[in-house]
């Protein structure tokens, strides 16, 4: 792995299991609404989640310790629909890219998924009744049978394939004009990882790969996935690609390769891998 990797949504700073309650009242809350932060208008970003919420917010929802960062406490909590706020505002997650800094993005990417995670499972699904949060199992547990539900993670490959000094490329239905990304794709049932990475190629572009290695990965809260990134080289085939899933695919030189995105994300990593192997030297 390329020293300069560093995945964006990850921070090792967070004690996922550690001090929940401080004595001297410190903590940080992550105020969520289907899937958006609220934030106040007008402050650093180093303030936004010293917010303290007011006690009839607190009252009216289930706040939720997702961990310890040093010896502060992390709380999230849903807000409700009908709750209103003035000179505050909801954010997605990628509006925060370079507003805060990595460490904050990822507890905050934590708390989304968390409190979407409660807002999705406040019923258990064997036999109805209500849930609760249990911080030390990190999951909604029934009041009435026990049943626990931990909270949902998909996994998802994206893979880097090389032929001589070209780059094979694919581009997907909702992408922007002009954009091109990785093969990417979800881990099914019963599959190990790196078959899902030779499938996904076959089924999306038609070609065989080799000499599988991996890279990285990635947490990425869109909405709840662990992206793992690889490498390969190109063994056989010609391009056919899944017009169900992705629109063209191309090999692309290194000079012709479209405008990456961010290396924030571990696609934009490992493309960059790519220009530093075949660039310039």
């Amino acid at each position: 792995m390329k020293p300069y990797y560093n995945p964006s949504f990850a921070t090792e700073e967070l004690e996922f299991h550690g001090m929940e309650d401080n004595p001297e009242s410190k903590a940080l809350y992550f105020p969520v609404r289907s899937r958006k932060v609220l934030v106040e208008n007008g402050i650093d970003a180093e303030e936004y989640f010293k917010y303290i919420p007011e006690r009839s917010v607190l009252e009216s929802t289930e706040i939720i310790y997702i961990g310890t960062l040093g010896d502060i406490p992390c709380h999230c909590f849903e807000i409700p629909e009908e709750a209103e706020f003035e000179d505050m505002e909801f954010l997605e997650l990628n509006d925060l890219y370079g507003i805060v800094d990595e460490e904050m993005l990822g507890i905050t990417s934590r708390a989304v998924q968390m409190a979407d995670f409660y807002r999705t499972h406040q019923y258990c699904g064997l036999c109805g009744n209500y849930t609760h949060y249990v911080p030390k199992e990190t999951g909604m547990q029934c009041g009435s049978c026990a049943h626990i539900a931990y909270p949902r993670i998909s996994p998802a490959i994206v893979v880097l394939i090389e032929k001589e000094e070209q780059l094979l490329m694919a581009r997907s239905h909702h992408f922007k004009e002009g954009m091109y990304g990785l093969v990417a794709g979800f881990v099914e049932a019963g599959e190990t990882i790196e078959h899902a990475v030779h499938r996904e190629v076959k089924e999306e572009v038609g070609v065989s790969i080799k000499e599988l290695s991996y890279f990285g990965s990635q947490p990425w809260p869109f909405p709840s996935s662990l992206m793992i990134g690889f490498t390969a080289t190109y063994k056989s085939g010609d391009i056919e690609i899944d017009a169900n899933e992705i629109e063209d695919a191309k090999w692309f030189p290194i000079d012709k390769i479209p405008t990456p995105p961010s290396k924030k994300s571990i696609t934009g990593s490992l493309i960059e891998l790519f220009i530093e192997k075949h660039g310039p030297k």
